[in-house]
């Protein structure tokens, strides 16, 4: 039986905490809600192009990180938000976007194997 953490699993869960930290700047500058939930859907496409079999667990590290990051910069003033109920708004549902996004991208990884 393998391992559960393999090196990719490692190296695509330490590509996870920049694509969340890049989610969570865009919910802070994106005007509207439609940039940031974008940015969130197309990363979590990539997680789950990486890691067929296992992009569930990029989605739950992906949403935990965006929220931590968020209460991080909220709450230290590290960056402002361009509206705060929308930037709120976006990044508290980025769930739906990142497991959404990571199925697809394992769906798609499938097909064309």
């Amino acid at each position: 039986m393998a391992p559960f953490w393999t090196k990719t699993l490692v190296r695509d869960a330490l590509i996870t905490v920049g694509t969340s930290l890049l989610v969570t700047v865009f919910c802070f500058i994106g005007p509207t809600i439609h940039t940031p939930f974008l940015v969130g859907m197309l990363s979590a496409l990539g997680l789950g192009w990486l890691q067929p079999k296992k992009g569930w667990l990029l989605a739950i590290e992906q949403t935990v990180l965006i929220a931590v990051f968020y209460f991080v910069f909220n709450t230290f003033k590290i960056m402002t938000p361009h509206d705060a109920e929308a930037t709120q708004f976006t990044a508290l549902l980025q769930f739906f976007p990142a497991f959404t996004g990571s199925f697809l991208g394992s769906f798609i990884r499938k097909i064309f194997k």
